[in-house]
Protein backbone atom coordinates (compact mmCIF):
# COMPACT_ATOMS: atom_id res chain seq x y z
CA UNK A 1 0.00 0.00 0.00
CA UNK A 2 1.26 3.43 -0.89
CA UNK A 3 1.93 6.09 1.79
CA UNK A 4 -0.57 8.31 0.51
CA UNK A 5 -3.05 5.95 0.16
CA UNK A 6 -2.37 4.68 4.16
CA UNK A 7 -2.21 7.96 5.66
CA UNK A 8 -5.76 8.76 3.76
CA UNK A 9 -6.84 5.96 5.92
CA UNK A 10 -4.97 6.62 8.95
CA UNK A 11 -6.48 10.13 8.72
CA UNK A 12 -9.92 9.10 8.15
CA UNK A 13 -9.66 6.78 11.19
CA UNK A 14 -8.28 9.38 12.89
CA UNK A 15 -11.52 11.66 12.05
CA UNK A 16 -13.94 9.26 13.02
CA UNK A 17 -12.94 8.70 16.23
CA UNK A 18 -11.34 5.76 16.31
CA UNK A 19 -9.08 4.62 18.50
CA UNK A 20 -5.16 4.54 17.10
CA UNK A 21 -2.15 2.29 18.24
CA UNK A 22 1.19 4.90 19.44
CA UNK A 23 2.94 4.35 16.10
CA UNK A 24 0.28 5.72 14.08
CA UNK A 25 -0.23 8.50 16.40
CA UNK A 26 3.24 9.28 16.28
CA UNK A 27 2.91 9.32 12.55
CA UNK A 28 -0.25 11.79 12.70
CA UNK A 29 2.14 13.90 14.99
CA UNK A 30 5.39 14.12 13.36
CA UNK A 31 3.57 14.37 9.88
CA UNK A 32 1.69 17.72 11.54
CA UNK A 33 5.01 19.24 13.11
CA UNK A 34 6.52 18.70 9.64
CA UNK A 35 3.95 20.55 7.90
CA UNK A 36 4.10 23.01 10.33
CA UNK A 37 7.94 23.91 10.47
CA UNK A 38 8.08 23.99 6.73
CA UNK A 39 5.20 27.10 6.80
CA UNK A 40 7.36 28.62 9.49
CA UNK A 41 10.98 27.74 6.92
CA UNK A 42 8.96 29.35 3.99
CA UNK A 43 7.36 32.51 5.99
CA UNK A 44 10.82 32.96 7.59
CA UNK A 45 12.93 33.11 4.34
CA UNK A 46 10.42 34.62 2.05
CA UNK A 47 10.90 37.52 4.68
CA UNK A 48 14.27 37.64 4.33
CA UNK A 49 14.45 37.23 0.58
CA UNK A 50 11.74 40.09 0.22
CA UNK A 51 14.10 42.72 2.39
CA UNK A 52 17.06 41.47 0.75
CA UNK A 53 19.59 44.00 -1.91
CA UNK A 54 20.37 42.48 -4.67
CA UNK A 55 23.48 44.33 -4.98
CA UNK A 56 25.13 42.54 -1.69
CA UNK A 57 26.60 38.99 -2.78
CA UNK A 58 27.81 38.15 0.16
CA UNK A 59 24.91 38.73 2.54
CA UNK A 60 24.11 35.83 5.01
CA UNK A 61 21.40 34.36 6.55
CA UNK A 62 19.67 36.18 9.33
CA UNK A 63 19.80 33.89 12.83
CA UNK A 64 16.07 33.52 13.01
CA UNK A 65 16.08 32.49 9.60
CA UNK A 66 18.54 29.83 9.89
CA UNK A 67 17.17 28.03 12.98
CA UNK A 68 13.63 27.70 11.21
CA UNK A 69 15.22 26.21 8.20
CA UNK A 70 16.88 24.10 10.84
CA UNK A 71 13.82 23.30 12.05
CA UNK A 72 12.40 21.92 9.33
CA UNK A 73 14.95 19.96 8.24
CA UNK A 74 14.87 17.84 11.48
CA UNK A 75 11.03 17.64 11.71
CA UNK A 76 11.58 16.15 8.02
CA UNK A 77 13.99 13.83 9.02
CA UNK A 78 11.72 12.36 11.78
CA UNK A 79 8.42 12.11 9.73
CA UNK A 80 10.32 9.84 6.98
CA UNK A 81 11.84 8.01 10.20
CA UNK A 82 8.15 6.98 11.28
CA UNK A 83 6.54 7.07 8.00
CA UNK A 84 9.07 4.56 7.20
CA UNK A 85 8.24 2.17 10.22
CA UNK A 86 4.60 2.71 10.16
CA UNK A 87 5.21 1.33 6.20
CA UNK A 88 6.98 -1.43 7.69
CA UNK A 89 5.00 -2.20 10.79
CA UNK A 90 2.55 -5.27 10.21
CA UNK A 91 -0.37 -4.31 9.65
CA UNK A 92 -3.14 -5.68 12.27
CA UNK A 93 -6.76 -6.92 10.69
CA UNK A 94 -8.69 -4.01 10.34
CA UNK A 95 -12.21 -3.33 11.97
CA UNK A 96 -14.89 -1.37 11.48
CA UNK A 97 -16.25 1.32 13.97
CA UNK A 98 -19.78 2.18 14.76
CA UNK A 99 -21.76 3.07 12.01
CA UNK A 100 -25.35 3.64 13.25
CA UNK A 101 -24.26 3.25 16.50
CA UNK A 102 -27.22 0.53 16.90
CA UNK A 103 -27.65 -0.58 20.81
CA UNK A 104 -29.09 -4.08 20.93
CA UNK A 105 -33.10 -3.99 20.93
CA UNK A 106 -35.18 -4.04 24.78
CA UNK A 107 -37.15 -7.22 22.81
CA UNK A 108 -36.56 -9.45 19.90
CA UNK A 109 -39.83 -9.94 17.92
CA UNK A 110 -40.58 -14.38 17.01
CA UNK A 111 -43.47 -14.76 13.99
CA UNK A 112 -45.85 -16.75 15.71
CA UNK A 113 -46.88 -18.20 12.23
CA UNK A 114 -46.66 -22.01 11.57
CA UNK A 115 -44.25 -21.14 8.38
CA UNK A 116 -42.48 -19.00 10.19
CA UNK A 117 -41.86 -21.17 12.62
CA UNK A 118 -41.23 -23.94 9.86
CA UNK A 119 -39.16 -21.87 7.05
CA UNK A 120 -36.56 -21.19 10.18
CA UNK A 121 -36.59 -24.61 11.63
CA UNK A 122 -35.43 -26.25 8.39
CA UNK A 123 -32.24 -23.37 8.68
CA UNK A 124 -31.03 -26.14 11.48
CA UNK A 125 -32.05 -29.25 10.00
CA UNK A 126 -29.86 -30.48 6.55
CA UNK A 127 -31.03 -33.75 6.51
CA UNK A 128 -34.65 -32.47 5.11
CA UNK A 129 -32.79 -30.91 2.42
CA UNK A 130 -33.09 -32.48 -1.13
CA UNK A 131 -32.12 -31.21 -4.39
CA UNK A 132 -34.83 -30.63 -7.59
CA UNK A 133 -34.89 -33.02 -10.09
CA UNK A 134 -34.29 -30.02 -12.15
CA UNK A 135 -31.13 -29.23 -10.32
CA UNK A 136 -31.71 -25.35 -9.81
CA UNK A 137 -32.87 -24.98 -6.21
CA UNK A 138 -32.88 -27.31 -2.89
CA UNK A 139 -35.95 -27.54 -1.17
CA UNK A 140 -37.50 -29.26 1.99
CA UNK A 141 -41.33 -29.82 3.00
CA UNK A 142 -42.73 -28.11 5.45
CA UNK A 143 -45.99 -29.66 5.46
CA UNK A 144 -48.20 -32.07 2.54
CA UNK A 145 -48.53 -29.04 0.45
CA UNK A 146 -45.68 -26.42 1.06
CA UNK A 147 -42.20 -26.04 1.22
CA UNK A 148 -39.22 -23.84 1.60
CA UNK A 149 -36.55 -23.09 -1.48
CA UNK A 150 -33.44 -22.35 -1.88
CA UNK A 151 -32.66 -21.03 -5.06
CA UNK A 152 -29.27 -21.80 -6.54
CA UNK A 153 -26.85 -19.58 -8.22
CA UNK A 154 -24.75 -21.40 -11.10
CA UNK A 155 -22.95 -17.56 -11.49
CA UNK A 156 -21.46 -18.19 -7.85
CA UNK A 157 -20.89 -22.19 -8.31
CA UNK A 158 -23.47 -22.11 -5.32
CA UNK A 159 -25.49 -25.82 -5.91
CA UNK A 160 -26.96 -28.45 -3.92
CA UNK A 161 -24.06 -30.15 -2.43
CA UNK A 162 -22.46 -26.15 -1.80
CA UNK A 163 -26.28 -25.13 -0.41
CA UNK A 164 -26.42 -27.71 1.91
CA UNK A 165 -23.57 -27.46 3.24
CA UNK A 166 -24.28 -23.73 4.05
CA UNK A 167 -26.36 -24.97 6.11
CA UNK A 168 -25.05 -27.53 7.93
CA UNK A 169 -22.46 -24.98 8.91
CA UNK A 170 -24.27 -21.94 9.02
CA UNK A 171 -27.97 -22.12 8.99
CA UNK A 172 -28.64 -21.75 13.12
CA UNK A 173 -26.66 -18.20 11.84
CA UNK A 174 -28.48 -17.52 9.16
CA UNK A 175 -31.59 -17.89 11.39
CA UNK A 176 -30.51 -15.83 14.11
CA UNK A 177 -29.46 -13.13 11.58
CA UNK A 178 -33.10 -12.88 10.12
CA UNK A 179 -34.51 -12.67 13.72
CA UNK A 180 -32.36 -9.79 13.55
CA UNK A 181 -33.21 -8.31 10.61
CA UNK A 182 -37.03 -8.19 11.11
CA UNK A 183 -36.52 -6.73 14.37
CA UNK A 184 -34.49 -4.35 13.82
CA UNK A 185 -36.53 -3.12 10.47
CA UNK A 186 -39.65 -3.21 12.29
CA UNK A 187 -37.90 -1.04 15.23
CA UNK A 188 -36.78 1.50 12.60
CA UNK A 189 -39.81 1.53 9.70
CA UNK A 190 -42.33 0.04 12.06
CA UNK A 191 -45.42 1.70 10.16
CA UNK A 192 -43.92 1.69 6.10
CA UNK A 193 -44.91 -0.92 3.47
CA UNK A 194 -42.65 -4.08 3.38
CA UNK A 195 -40.78 -3.30 0.52
CA UNK A 196 -39.23 0.25 2.03
CA UNK A 197 -35.69 -0.44 1.71
CA UNK A 198 -32.96 -0.07 5.04
CA UNK A 199 -29.39 0.49 4.97
CA UNK A 200 -26.95 -1.12 7.51
CA UNK A 201 -23.68 -2.19 8.13
CA UNK A 202 -22.52 -5.34 8.98
CA UNK A 203 -21.32 -3.69 12.06
CA UNK A 204 -24.59 -1.89 13.03
CA UNK A 205 -26.15 -5.90 12.62
CA UNK A 206 -23.46 -7.76 15.30
CA UNK A 207 -23.75 -4.21 17.93
CA UNK A 208 -27.64 -4.79 16.94
CA UNK A 209 -27.13 -8.70 18.32
CA UNK A 210 -25.30 -7.48 21.15
CA UNK A 211 -22.07 -9.25 19.84
CA UNK A 212 -18.86 -8.18 21.95
CA UNK A 213 -16.14 -5.87 20.52
CA UNK A 214 -12.55 -6.02 19.67
CA UNK A 215 -10.44 -4.18 22.79
CA UNK A 216 -9.89 -1.59 19.66
CA UNK A 217 -13.39 -1.41 18.87
CA UNK A 218 -15.37 -2.71 16.29
CA UNK A 219 -15.32 -6.09 14.67
CA UNK A 220 -13.14 -8.56 12.97
CA UNK A 221 -13.06 -8.89 9.14
CA UNK A 222 -14.01 -12.72 9.55
CA UNK A 223 -17.30 -11.55 11.07
CA UNK A 224 -17.73 -8.99 9.17
CA UNK A 225 -17.85 -10.95 5.84
CA UNK A 226 -19.44 -13.92 7.55
CA UNK A 227 -22.64 -11.70 8.09
CA UNK A 228 -22.30 -11.13 4.42
CA UNK A 229 -22.83 -14.88 3.26
CA UNK A 230 -26.07 -15.66 6.05
CA UNK A 231 -27.35 -12.65 4.03
CA UNK A 232 -26.63 -14.05 0.65
CA UNK A 233 -27.77 -17.54 2.16
CA UNK A 234 -31.21 -15.76 2.89
CA UNK A 235 -31.90 -13.47 -0.11
CA UNK A 236 -31.74 -17.19 -1.97
CA UNK A 237 -34.98 -18.60 0.44
CA UNK A 238 -38.11 -18.32 -0.76
CA UNK A 239 -41.03 -19.14 1.43
CA UNK A 240 -44.91 -20.55 1.07
CA UNK A 241 -47.75 -17.97 1.74
CA UNK A 242 -51.61 -18.56 0.78
CA UNK A 243 -53.61 -16.75 -1.66
CA UNK A 244 -57.21 -17.16 -1.76
CA UNK A 245 -57.59 -19.98 0.43
CA UNK A 246 -55.72 -23.23 -0.49
CA UNK A 247 -53.60 -21.64 -3.04
CA UNK A 248 -50.14 -21.37 -2.35
CA UNK A 249 -47.09 -19.57 -4.13
CA UNK A 250 -43.47 -18.52 -2.95
CA UNK A 251 -42.24 -15.50 -1.57
CA UNK A 252 -39.29 -13.64 -1.20
CA UNK A 253 -37.97 -14.07 2.72
CA UNK A 254 -35.92 -11.32 2.66
CA UNK A 255 -35.22 -9.08 -0.65
CA UNK A 256 -31.64 -7.75 -0.79
CA UNK A 257 -29.62 -4.87 -2.69
CA UNK A 258 -26.80 -3.59 -2.89
CA UNK A 259 -24.90 -6.00 -0.94
CA UNK A 260 -21.27 -4.42 -0.92
CA UNK A 261 -18.41 -6.42 0.46
CA UNK A 262 -14.70 -4.05 0.56
CA UNK A 263 -11.72 -4.87 2.45
CA UNK A 264 -10.10 -7.57 0.16
CA UNK A 265 -7.10 -5.48 -0.45
CA UNK A 266 -3.85 -5.76 1.81
CA UNK A 267 -4.55 -3.08 5.02
CA UNK A 268 -7.91 -1.88 3.78
CA UNK A 269 -10.69 -1.67 6.04
CA UNK A 270 -13.07 -4.97 5.97
CA UNK A 271 -17.00 -3.38 5.56
CA UNK A 272 -19.85 -5.13 4.32
CA UNK A 273 -22.98 -2.57 3.97
CA UNK A 274 -26.48 -3.92 2.03
CA UNK A 275 -29.92 -2.17 1.67
CA UNK A 276 -32.90 -5.18 2.56
CA UNK A 277 -36.43 -5.23 3.28
CA UNK A 278 -38.53 -8.07 4.10
CA UNK A 279 -40.92 -10.50 1.92
CA UNK A 280 -44.25 -9.77 2.14
CA UNK A 281 -44.78 -12.83 4.01
CA UNK A 282 -42.08 -12.09 6.07
CA UNK A 283 -43.09 -8.82 7.05
CA UNK A 284 -46.79 -10.15 8.01
CA UNK A 285 -45.17 -13.07 9.95
CA UNK A 286 -43.74 -10.34 12.43
CA UNK A 287 -46.60 -7.59 11.41
CA UNK A 288 -49.44 -10.06 12.74
CA UNK A 289 -48.83 -12.00 15.53
CA UNK A 290 -45.26 -11.99 16.94
CA UNK A 291 -43.62 -13.19 20.85
CA UNK A 292 -41.49 -11.02 22.87
CA UNK A 293 -38.33 -12.59 24.08
CA UNK A 294 -35.09 -11.46 25.44
CA UNK A 295 -32.59 -10.05 22.98
CA UNK A 296 -30.12 -12.91 24.18
CA UNK A 297 -31.74 -15.02 21.81
CA UNK A 298 -29.23 -12.58 19.24
CA UNK A 299 -26.37 -13.16 20.91
CA UNK A 300 -26.10 -17.01 21.54
CA UNK A 301 -22.86 -18.62 19.26
CA UNK A 302 -24.66 -19.84 16.64
CA UNK A 303 -22.54 -23.07 16.64
CA UNK A 304 -22.14 -23.79 20.18
CA UNK A 305 -25.47 -22.77 21.70
CA UNK A 306 -27.57 -23.67 18.11
CA UNK A 307 -29.76 -25.52 20.40
CA UNK A 308 -30.48 -22.36 22.77
CA UNK A 309 -31.63 -20.62 19.48
CA UNK A 310 -33.94 -23.15 17.88
CA UNK A 311 -35.53 -23.78 21.47
CA UNK A 312 -35.83 -20.89 22.35
CA UNK A 313 -37.84 -19.76 19.10
CA UNK A 314 -39.73 -23.29 19.08
CA UNK A 315 -40.59 -22.63 22.82
CA UNK A 316 -41.74 -19.27 22.10
CA UNK A 317 -44.08 -20.28 19.16
CA UNK A 318 -45.43 -23.17 21.01
CA UNK A 319 -46.71 -20.99 23.90
CA UNK A 320 -47.57 -18.37 21.89
CA UNK A 321 -50.15 -20.57 19.24
CA UNK A 322 -51.21 -23.10 22.55
CA UNK A 323 -51.88 -20.92 25.80
CA UNK A 324 -54.00 -22.90 27.36
CA UNK A 325 -50.87 -25.54 27.68
CA UNK A 326 -48.44 -25.67 30.30
CA UNK A 327 -46.10 -28.05 28.88
CA UNK A 328 -45.12 -29.78 25.78
CA UNK A 329 -44.17 -33.44 24.95
CA UNK A 330 -40.05 -33.24 24.89
CA UNK A 331 -40.72 -35.15 21.39
CA UNK A 332 -43.21 -33.15 20.36
CA UNK A 333 -41.28 -30.14 20.87
CA UNK A 334 -37.87 -32.10 19.28
CA UNK A 335 -39.86 -32.42 16.26
CA UNK A 336 -41.66 -29.15 15.87
CA UNK A 337 -37.77 -28.26 15.94
CA UNK A 338 -36.48 -30.90 13.21
CA UNK A 339 -34.26 -32.11 15.56
CA UNK A 340 -33.80 -35.72 14.97
CA UNK A 341 -32.13 -38.31 17.77
CA UNK A 342 -29.12 -38.95 17.76
CA UNK A 343 -28.17 -42.96 16.96
CA UNK A 344 -25.35 -42.98 19.77
CA UNK A 345 -24.64 -40.94 23.15
CA UNK A 346 -28.09 -40.15 23.91
CA UNK A 347 -27.04 -39.37 27.11
CA UNK A 348 -24.90 -36.28 26.23
CA UNK A 349 -27.88 -34.92 24.15
CA UNK A 350 -30.13 -35.22 26.74
CA UNK A 351 -27.61 -33.01 29.06
CA UNK A 352 -27.00 -30.80 25.94
CA UNK A 353 -31.16 -30.62 25.60
CA UNK A 354 -31.40 -29.59 29.50
CA UNK A 355 -28.44 -27.02 29.66
CA UNK A 356 -29.85 -25.10 26.84
CA UNK A 357 -33.26 -25.13 28.63
CA UNK A 358 -31.51 -24.27 31.78
CA UNK A 359 -29.91 -21.30 29.88
CA UNK A 360 -33.08 -20.34 28.02
CA UNK A 361 -34.78 -19.49 31.79
CA UNK A 362 -32.00 -18.35 33.12
CA UNK A 363 -31.35 -15.51 30.08
CA UNK A 364 -35.32 -14.58 30.48
CA UNK A 365 -35.79 -15.92 26.77
CA UNK A 366 -38.59 -18.51 27.61
CA UNK A 367 -38.33 -17.08 32.00
CA UNK A 368 -39.12 -20.66 33.67
CA UNK A 369 -38.41 -23.25 31.39
CA UNK A 370 -37.52 -26.54 32.90
CA UNK A 371 -37.15 -30.63 31.51
CA UNK A 372 -39.49 -32.79 33.44
CA UNK A 373 -38.25 -36.22 33.15
CA UNK A 374 -40.21 -38.87 34.09
CA UNK A 375 -40.58 -40.87 37.30
CA UNK A 376 -37.74 -43.07 38.15
CA UNK A 377 -35.59 -41.52 35.63
CA UNK A 378 -32.66 -42.39 37.58
CA UNK A 379 -33.22 -46.23 37.44
CA UNK A 380 -33.75 -45.83 33.40
CA UNK A 381 -30.28 -43.73 33.30
CA UNK A 382 -28.89 -46.58 34.83
CA UNK A 383 -29.62 -49.40 32.92
CA UNK A 384 -28.79 -47.17 29.65
CA UNK A 385 -32.77 -46.42 29.17
CA UNK A 386 -31.96 -42.81 27.85
CA UNK A 387 -33.98 -42.91 24.60
CA UNK A 388 -37.03 -43.71 27.03
CA UNK A 389 -36.07 -40.90 29.45
CA UNK A 390 -36.56 -38.81 26.29
CA UNK A 391 -39.69 -40.26 24.59
CA UNK A 392 -41.72 -39.67 28.37
CA UNK A 393 -39.87 -36.33 29.27
CA UNK A 394 -41.64 -32.97 28.75
CA UNK A 395 -40.96 -29.27 28.86
CA UNK A 396 -42.45 -26.71 31.24
CA UNK A 397 -43.62 -23.91 29.26
CA UNK A 398 -45.02 -20.03 31.07
CA UNK A 399 -46.33 -17.89 28.66
CA UNK A 400 -44.62 -15.34 26.53
CA UNK A 401 -45.74 -11.68 25.80
CA UNK A 402 -47.06 -11.29 22.38
CA UNK A 403 -46.18 -7.70 20.53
Amino acid sequence: MSLESALSQLTARHAAGEPLTPLEQQVLTDLNDANQAEAAARTAFASFYSNLDTGHTDAALPPEVAVALSHWVEARKRWEQTSEAFLAAPKSVRRSGPRLALKPPTTVRLPTTLPAKDALAALFAPHLWAAEASGLAITTPISHRSQVRVELDEVLGFGPEQAVQQIARYGPSAAQTFLALSTLWHERLGNQPHETYLTLFASDLLRFQGKKETPRGGYHREDLLAKGRDLYLLSRITIPHTEGGETMALGRLLSLEALEVAGEGEGAQSIVRFRYHLGREAHAWVSEGAAEVAPKLLSYHPVRQKYQILLGFCLAWYAQNHADEGHVSLPTLLELAAIPLPQKRLSEFLTMLEDALSELAQDGVVPGVRLMKPPGWHELLATRQTREILRRSSVAIPSVREA
